[in-house]
């Protein structure tokens, strides 16, 4: 009678479609927190280049910033990295006006940094931007994304770097200074 059960069991297959969930649940699960993941992380990246170059283009559009202006750019880009988190502790903008000496060298004229540190943008990197009497703006935006797993995956740090050429006058002036 033994055998007779154990042939009748392995011939039932009421059950198996609960198994079979039951296994690949996990999988399916994984590839749908990866996708919203990776969905989040290319958002996060193509928002942190956008305002980086916003902070660019505005500072590029003044005469003359005062340092509540400077705010008040930072407060854009906060606005275009919407809805993502963007504090002081996730993000960093760092906007250095570079002039260029007679041997058309970068020498900084000014330096504005709001937030978390952004990494510091080498004047090197400037050259050939401009010629002597000139100034380019260069913005420095470091993000920290924050995964919605974030008990998994870990943060990522992303770090812009945009420039800009002032519009209106050759140097910005920063509180009235130019450098």
């Amino acid at each position: 009678m033994t055998r007779r059960r154990l042939r009748s069991l392995a011939r039932d297959k009421g059950g198996l479609a609960a198994l079979e969930f039951a296994l690949i649940l996990p999988l399916m699960l994984t590839a749908m927190l990866g996708t919203v993941e990776i969905s989040n992380l290319v958002s996060s990246y193509s928002k942190a280049v956008s305002a980086s170059q916003t902070v660019a283009d505005l500072t590029s559009q003044s005469s003359s910033l005062t340092t509540s202006q400077m705010n008040s750019i930072v407060v854009a880009a906060q606005r275009v990295l919407d809805p993502l988190a963007s504090d002081a502790t996730n993000l960093g903008i760092d906007i250095v006006s570079v002039g260029y000496d007679s041997t058309n060298k970068p020498v900084k004229l000014w330096q504005f940094s709001w937030g978390k540190s952004a990494p510091s943008i080498p004047l090197t990197g400037a050259q050939g931007l401009g010629v002597a009497g000139e100034s380019v703006i260069l913005v420095s935006l470091s993000y920290t994304c924050i995964p919605l797993i974030h008990q998994i995956v870990p943060e990522i740090t992303f770090n812009e770097v945009s420039y800009s050429r002032p519009r209106l006058v050759r140097k910005i002036a920063l509180n009235g200074v130019t450098g």
